[in-house]
């Protein structure tokens, strides 16, 4: 289960895709899934400055395992199974624990050495970027939603994104999130996001979208 404060969402299977709160054993593996899902994306690519692909997934590594217990304590943390197997994850911020707190100095410092300053520097200047254009009003946050690259257009992340707004739509409050890829509109346009603001980020175009309360 996750930080009782914020509750545990109701295990979910349509039959293809089984949703659940993510269990403290799974952390490395969500880690991997999600390193995997992001190494060749635009924002990855330009701060991680990087063309080899095992470099990136290396760089991501080490930023979740820094992340992901933070994510599980405080903000909310789902994940995807598909036949038995973990295919994705959402990681989520409820409305009074944005911004998550900060990793320990330990992990913080494990992950400056594994990434390297320059590319933990670029993170931090993206994410101080970022937080100013969230809104003002309450809302939940969702920070990350990956699919493992093996089991993309299976319908896995709609069924994360579907699971964790109902628990968004039980508080009546909007949610906001960013994404890199145009092509991501279509898929959050149907969930009822809408682009509210747009940002260039080392030459990457980043859509910050958010859907009102329902």
């Amino acid at each position: 289960m996750v930080n009782p404060l914020f509750g545990v969402a109701e295990p979910r299977d349509d039959g293809s895709c089984a949703i659940a709160a993510m269990e403290p054993g799974q952390i490395p593996a969500v880690g991997e899934i999600l390193s995997r899902a992001f190494r060749d994306n635009a924002l990855n690519r330009a701060v991680i400055a990087s063309e080899d692909p095992e470099r990136r997934l290396d760089a991501n590594r080490h930023g979740m395992r820094a992340l992901l217990p933070v994510a599980r304590e405080f903000g909310r943390v789902l994940t995807a199974s598909s036949d038995g197997a973990l295919s994705g994850a959402l990681l989520s911020s409820p409305p009074d624990r944005y911004p998550l707190p900060a990793p320990g100095w330990l992990p913080r410092l494990r992950c400056l050495v594994g990434q390297g300053w320059r590319v933990a520097r670029r993170w931090g200047d993206v994410f101080d970027e970022l937080h100013w254009l969230h809104p003002c009003e309450p809302h939940w946050y969702l920070a990350t939603l990956g699919v493992d690259p093996d089991h993309q257009r299976r319908g896995v992340g709609t069924a994360l994104l579907d699971t964790w707004l109902v628990e968004v739509d039980r508080d009546g409050l909007p949610a906001y999130l960013e994404t890199d890829s145009a092509a991501n509109l279509a898929f959050y346009g149907r969930a009822g996001f809408a682009v509210v603001n747009q940002i260039e980020l080392l030459g990457v175009g980043v859509f910050c979208l958010e859907r009102p309360p329902h």
